[in-house]
C-alpha cells in the first residue's frame, strides 16, 4: 500500500516506521493524509547526520599553527621587505678600498668645475668627497689647487694631511699638520691628528705629547676623550 509522509508529502510504498526523507515517524496511510487525521509524531535524528563539534581550542590550534607557518614563508622569502628596498650593506669597494659609488657625484663636480674654475667651494667639496671616496692620491691634486688659493685653511690642510697618512706618508702628513697649526694653534682635531701620525711613525713618546695637548684644548670634547683612551692603551 502506497503511503505518504504527513509531514512533507513523500511517497512510498514499503512499511517504513520512519520516512526516508524527512525522518518523521509515519504513522498514518495514505486515507489518513488525504482525511487530514494527524496522529502523533516523533522526530527522530537522520542517521547520517553527525552532530559533532571541534573544540575551539583545536580551532585556534589548526589555525593559529597555519599562521605561523604562512610568516615563516614570508619572513624567508622576503616578502615583508618594503617595495624597492633593499638589505642594509657595505658599499662596493676595490682591493684598493676605493668606493665606487661616488663617481657619478665626482664627475658632476669636475664638469660643474670645468665650467666654473672659480668655484673654489666646489673644488673643496670635490676634494672632500675624493678623500671619502678613498681616491687619495687624486684628492691631494685638488687640495692642493684649493689651497694654493686660500693657503690659511686649516681644515682643508689637515684633511689633505690625512691623505698623505692613508698613503702611508706620515712625514709628508706631518708636515701639512704642522703646517696647518701655524694658521690655526688651537685646532684640536689637528693635534690629535698629529699624535696618530706619530704614534704610527713609531714615535710613541711625542704622540703622547700631542694626546696631551689635545686634551687641554678642551677636556670636555669628544676628541680629548679619543685622546684620552690613545693615551691609557699606549
Amino acid at each position: 500500500m502506497t503511503k505518504f509522509c504527513g509531514e512533507c508529502g513523500f511517497e512510498f510504498d514499503r512499511d517504513y516506521k520512519f520516512c526516508p526523507a524527512c525522518g518523521i515517524k509515519v504513522s498514518r496511510s495514505s486515507n489518513e493524509r488525504k482525511t487530514g487525521k494527524i496522529t502523533k509524531q516523533e522526530k527522530v535524528k537522520p542517521a547520517v547526520v553527525d552532530d559533532k563539534r571541534l573544540d575551539p581550542k583545536v580551532i585556534f590550534g589548526i589555525f593559529g599553527g597555519g599562521a605561523i607557518i604562512i610568516l615563516l614563508i614570508f619572513l624567508l622569502t622576503g616578502k615583508f621587505n618594503s617595495p624597492g628596498t633593499t638589505q642594509t650593506s657595505m658599499p662596493p669597494q676595490t682591493s684598493s678600498g676605493v668606493d665606487l659609488n661616488n663617481l657619478p657625484l665626482i664627475n658632476q663636480l669636475e664638469e660643474k668645475i670645468k665650467l666654473n674654475p672659480e668655484d673654489h667651494q666646489t673644488l673643496l667639496d670635490l676634494a672632500h668627497l675624493k678623500n671619502d671616496s678613498g681616491l687619495f692620491e687624486k684628492a691631494i691634486i685638488n687640495y692642493k689647487s684649493y689651497l694654493e688659493l686660500h693657503p690659511d685653511d686649516a681644515d682643508a690642510r689637515i684633511d689633505m694631511g690625512v691623505c698623505y697618512f692613508n698613503l702611508q706618508d706620515f712625514e709628508t702628513a706631518k708636515k701639512e699638520m704642522l703646517k696647518a697649526l701655524e694658521y690655526s694653534p688651537k685646532h684640536q682635531i689637528g693635534h690629535l691628528n698629529l699624535g696618530v701620525v706619530t704614534l704610527s711613525a713609531g714615535n710613541l713618546e711625542e704622540s703622547k705629547e700631542w694626546f696631551k695637548k689635545t686634551i687641554e684644548i678642551d677636556p670636555a670634547s669628544d676628541v680629548a676623550k679619543r685622546a684620552e683612551e690613545l693615551l691609557k692603551s699606549h
